[in-house]
Parts: C-alpha cells; sequence; structure tokens
C-alpha cells in the first residue's frame, strides 16, 4: 500500500506540475492542454495494452476541466442572402465570387473542408431527376449521401471548367479562412462579438491584436461552413437522425449535441415570437 501510494504521489505531482507548465510557462489554454493529455494517456494505453508493461492506471486521472463555448454560425436568412442576393454577388470580386460558391456548398452539405475539397464528378450519382453526393469520408471513412437543391447544381455546373476532374475549385484551407472573412465583412456583418475560451475550467475573453473586442466576420473559418450546415437543417426541421447521417457524426456524439442546443435555442425564439403575434395581431381579437 505504501508503494502505491507512493506511485500515485508521483504521477499527482507529474500532473499538476505539467499542466502549470503548460498554462504559466506556455500561455495554453485549457482545448490545447487537454489535448496535450490526452496524448499521454493514449500513450499509457499503448503501453499497457501493446507492450504489456505495467503502469498502472494513474493516467486515468489526468483530467483537464474544459469548458466549450457555443460554435459560431450563420442565421438561416444569412445562409439565405448569400445564396439569393444577385446584387451582392455582383459586387464581389473573382477570387471572392469562388469564395462564396465554395462556402455556399460547405454550408448546405455539412462536409469537412477536406472532403470538400476532395469531391469529383464521379462522387455525382444521378437517380431519375434528383443528383446526390455519394462518398466515404476521410477521417472517419463514414458512407454519406446527400442530395443535393438546384442551387448548389448551379454553382457546381458554373465551375464545371475551372475545376477540372473535381466538383469545386480548390483552395488551401489557410487562402479559405482569409477569403470568406473578407466575404462576410463585405456582406456587413460584422458586429462586435466577443471571442471566449476556456482556461483551468473558466471562461474568459480573449481581444484581438490590437486590444478591441472580435468582430462577428473573424470568427468564420473553414470550419463553419460545416457547423452552419448542421445547424440549419436542425433549425428547419429535419429529425437528428437524418442529419447525424449526413455529418458522419456517431449516435452519441458530444459535438453534435452542441448543434441541437444552438438550434433548440432557436426554435425556442421562434415559439415565443409566434405567441407574441397572437397576442398582439388585432385580427384575432372578437369583434
Amino acid at each position: 500500500m505504501r508503494t502505491l501510494q507512493a506511485e500515485k504521489n508521483y504521477w499527482t505531482r507529474f500532473f499538476h506540475q505539467f499542466s502549470g507548465f503548460l498554462y504559466k510557462d506556455k500561455g495554453y489554454y485549457d482545448h490545447y492542454t487537454s489535448g496535450v493529455f490526452k496524448i499521454l494517456k493514449t500513450f499509457f494505453n499503448y503501453l499497457q495494452v501493446e507492450k504489456g508493461y505495467v503502469v498502472g492506471n494513474y493516467h486515468k486521472t489526468f483530467r483537464i476541466p474544459l469548458q466549450q463555448p457555443a460554435p459560431v454560425v450563420l442565421q438561416p436568412w444569412q445562409l439565405q442572402f448569400l445564396i439569393c442576393n444577385k446584387e451582392f454577388e455582383a459586387s464581389l470580386t473573382p477570387s471572392l465570387k469562388r469564395a462564396r460558391d465554395i462556402f455556399i456548398v460547405g454550408c448546405t452539405v455539412a462536409l469537412r473542408f477536406s472532403d470538400l475539397m476532395t469531391l469529383k464528378k464521379s462522387n455525382l450519382v444521378q437517380t431519375g431527376n434528383e443528383t446526390s453526393l455519394n462518398l466515404f469520408t476521410q477521417k472517419t471513412g463514414t458512407e454519406i449521401r446527400i442530395p443535393l437543391p438546384g442551387y448548389v447544381l448551379e454553382i457546381i455546373t458554373r465551375n464545371k471548367r475551372k475545376s477540372g476532374k473535381y466538383i469545386l475549385p480548390r483552395l488551401s484551407s489557410s487562402n479559405m479562412n482569409l477569403q470568406i472573412k473578407k466575404l462576410i465583412r463585405q456582406a456587413g456583418w460584422n458586429h462586435t462579438l466577443p471571442k471566449n475560451i476556456s482556461c483551468r475550467g473558466k471562461m474568459q475573453e480573449i481581444k484581438s491584436k490590437t486590444g478591441n473586442t472580435w468582430q462577428f466576420y473573424q470568427h468564420i473559418t473553414a470550419h463553419t461552413m460545416r457547423r452552419t450546415a448542421i445547424t440549419t437543417l436542425l433549425m428547419m426541421g429535419v429529425p437528428e437522425n437524418i442529419v447525424r447521417k449526413i455529418s458522419g457524426h456517431a449516435p452519441a456524439s458530444k459535438e453534435f449535441y452542441k448543434y441541437v442546443s444552438i438550434a433548440q435555442e432557436y426554435l425556442d425564439q421562434e415559439v415565443k415570437n409566434a405567441y407574441e403575434r397572437l397576442i398582439e395581431n388585432p385580427l384575432l381579437l372578437p369583434k
């Protein structure tokens, strides 16, 4: 028992000292720090399972409290604006038009950016009058079939010559991040939206390099497309199990339920607005 307690104390000290080094000396936040300890736990499991070393289960106590901020997504009316507003589309430069096309498709099909950029024309499947995307995702190997609306087919047709064997023009994730930030800013969505991050289990605001609060367009990245697509489908009333099948999330995925929470807040607000209209509508009052 004395030996076991000494071993436990050793790994407890290691956890506190190493996490303190990551927080204080390196200035990392919970998300990165928890990722480091996840790698360490994976390594200890490898020693146990693959190599047969008796290392104990002390590594299972390496837990970092982590709060996840709500992901930033476009509201349905914002996505509708990007799709339908021809005047805004005409005001864009060729590079921003290309980014807009990719962004709209990404906000529709709910794929990861890596899967979106590798979509080939062979992934398009025609069934009667309907066109769908058929693919296996790179990260999880999940088979996905996604029906495509008319506006996505129009974008694919317009970019057919430029994209070669691929469905869409190809951009690196870093270039895409820069272009869509400019796109969203030009759309006028530059209201302040603080960026919060978890540090030692508590949320704190991060300022920009100039010391200002972040603006909405600064939050937008290539991953926003997937988040927006999932949230929009849920907001439009598509059942969770169907959205999960399209997005490739596991049934018990914690990541997926972030989007469910956002969609529920939107639906709750819509219900409240409906009841307010019910009370305020003079046509419903008795005559």
